[in-house]
């Protein structure tokens, strides 16, 4: 559910007044209901959702309550909330939803550079502590005489994601070291092409 909050406070702060209609076309093009787990129609669940809770504000076009014409925009409690949920998704390593990384890399231009490298060291240890750990949680699967042979395999399988992982972590924090993409508080290193949005060419500055 956390993911599923940031991607959508997420997309509303970039495209802010915008219907529900656009949010989820917006959500669509990016695959989520591949790699997020979000089924189409439950975008609007969520959005009315987090309005309920006080994160977003609905703004009703027209008379009555159309289907599709209320527009949403964040308020200062889902502003806090969204860089809550980014910071908790980039900062911590969680190898069964790689999901979660997918959504802060979707949203981390929302944080100064300093903190996107200070956060991308702190998974890098993470990870190396994880493979430091592998062998020994390996040889416990193995000598338990209750768990089925194929079990140490799906182990395997999530230790070689995290062992990726820490290769193209170790990358891209070099990356973003060398000066390369933009973060809050720097000009925007990438332009919508003519005649799309404008929203993509601001980077609004994180609270203090």
């Amino acid at each position: 559910m956390s993911t599923t909050r940031l991607l959508l406070l997420g997309v509303v702060r970039i495209f802010q007044p915008a219907y529900g209609y656009q949010l989820r076309r917006e959500l669509m093009t990016w695959k989520v209901d591949q790699w997020a787990n979000i089924n189409p129609g439950s975008v609007y669940t969520g959005l009315r959702t987090l309005a309920k809770h006080g994160y977003l504000v609905e703004l009703e076009e027209g008379e009555g309550n159309k289907p599709g014409r209320t527009s949403y925009k964040l308020t200062a409690d889902g502003e806090m909330e969204y860089i809550s949920l980014l910071r908790a998704a980039l900062w911590n390593v969680d190898g069964f939803q790689p999901g979660v990384m997918q959504a802060a890399l979707s949203f981390m231009w929302s944080l100064r550079r300093d903190e996107v490298l200070a956060a991308l060291e702190s998974r890098i240890v993470q990870l190396e502590q994880l493979a430091k750990l592998e062998p020994f949680k390996e040889r416990q699967i193995l000598e338990d005489p209750a768990t089925p042979n194929h079990v140490v395999e799906m182990f395997r399988v999530s230790m070689a994601r995290d062992r990726g992982e820490l290769e193209w972590t170790k990358e891209f924090r070099q990356r973003i070291a060398d000066g390369e993409y933009a973060f809050a508080g720097e000009p925007p290193s990438w332009q919508p092409p003519p005649g799309t949005t404008t929203h993509w060419g601001v980077i609004p500055d994180p609270p203090n």
